[in-house]
């Protein structure tokens, strides 16, 4: 409790400073998105059927220097009428960035955030920090190399066995041609390892300090290939082929499942293959339309298929435990996606400059050997986003 109370203390001391600094700064930006949708199956699980949301997401930067940037991130989804799964975000950063050496550029941040969730699913909360950097290498203007490394410490206050540290190493390359295509090439390694706990052991002066048994590291590899190709003055191709490997055995014996995306069920505990194609037609320099396809099959490991009672919607318990069905959960899930975008370009304003609005429509098929999350529905969202 005292950590994240401390990292709460130093994230609001932070945003004080921050809000001081940006309100009396020259060159200070905001982005206002919000949105609201309905879906079949909003959090995709059948726990949940025809549910609606709305959410309002704040961004607030300021340029402090010529290689330095601040920024502040809140957000909040409200899900309705199952209010118990609404969450909030926020996030303060320094970006330190354009440190250009001859052909290349450094960058390099730090941020510390809160994930909020409602008491009912409390055990969600988290807060931490992270650090970060990035080298780029230009070879020449069309052809670009990034070299990264990413470092995120993640605490759970209720389920401290599920807090964490997160190591991910990339690279990128990017190359563009006269033929008006890019290839984009990412290659990813990730270590989630897991705190040690302790526990008090014997009595007296005998008391000793106990290890207790540690979660076994997860470790992943990914990459995707993009390619793009413009069709034409107003039509774009882009595709996306990718796929993650798991380097580990054996994942963290912790299960929760409850229709949430999870910090047990997170990237670390599935592999798979993915894909996406999308393409975008320009109507002209204020509207335009996209339609996507994805698609991507999920093997999770160690993540065990419970049988589960629809009519109570609830798992079912055999001697106060649940009932495990002998396999692990499988999932292979198609999106299908059109959406119109108008943007408004405002000029008599200083402090808005730019208003967009979104309309989307989208169908999902998730095929699954677990029951709760075998569906297939429609989804529906607009968006009106603000910013200068």
């Amino acid at each position: 409790m005292k950590y994240h109370t401390h990292i709460k203390q130093t994230l609001f001391i932070s945003l004080m400073v921050l809000s001081i600094t940006t309100l009396t700064a020259q060159n200070l930006y905001f982005d206002l998105r919000n949105s609201a949708g309905v879906a079949d199956y909003l959090m995709g699980s059948r726990l949940v059927e025809n549910a609606s949301y709305t959410s309002t997401a704040f961004s607030l930067s300021s340029i402090l220097s010529d290689n330095s940037r601040a920024y502040l991130d809140i957000s909040h989804s409200q899900i309705i009428p199952y209010s118990e799964y609404s969450s909030s975000q926020g996030e303060l950063g320094l970006q330190l960035r354009y440190l250009e050496v001859k052909d290349n550029q450094l960058y390099a941040g730090l941020y510390a955030y809160l994930n909020n969730y409602d008491e009912t699913y409390s055990y969600y909360n988290s807060s931490g920090f992270g650090l970060y950097g990035k080298w780029k290498h230009y070879f020449k203007a069309s052809q670009l190399t990034t070299f990264g490394y990413d470092l995120n410490f993640k605490k759970f206050e209720e389920v401290a066995e599920a807090s964490n540290t997160e190591h991910e190493f990339y690279a990128i390359y990017n190359q563009s041609f006269k033929t008006k295509t890019s290839v984009n090439w990412h290659a990813a390694l990730a270590v989630q390892d897991f705190w040690s706990q302790t526990t008090l052991s014997g009595r007296g002066r005998y008391i000793s300090t106990v290890a207790v048994d540690d979660i076994p590291s997860n470790a992943l590899a990914s990459t995707e290939l993009r390619l793009s190709q413009s069709l034409g003055p107003k039509l774009g191709l882009t595709v996306w082929l990718g796929a993650q490997s798991l380097l580990n055995d054996e994942a963290d014996s912790l299960s929760l499942q409850d229709g949430l995306e999870n910090p047990f069920t997170d990237r670390f505990r599935w592999e798979g293959p993915s894909s996406s194609v999308r393409v975008l037609y320009r109507l002209n320099s204020n509207n335009s339309f996209k339609m996507t396809h994805s698609y991507v099959k999920k093997s999770y490991l160690d993540v065990p298929v419970y049988a589960f009672d629809f009519q109570t919607m609830d798992y079912i318990l055999i001697n106060e435990e649940l009932v495990n069905m002998g396999f692990d959960r499988e999932d292979e899930r198609n999106s299908f996606r059109l959406q119109w975008s108008r943007n408004w370009i405002l000029t008599k304003s200083a402090w808005l400059s730019d208003l967009d609005l979104v309309l989307g429509a989208g169908f999902t098929n998730n095929k699954s050997n677990d029951a709760l999350y075998d569906y297939a529905g429609m989804n529906y969202n607009i968006s009106i986003n603000f910013n200068n």
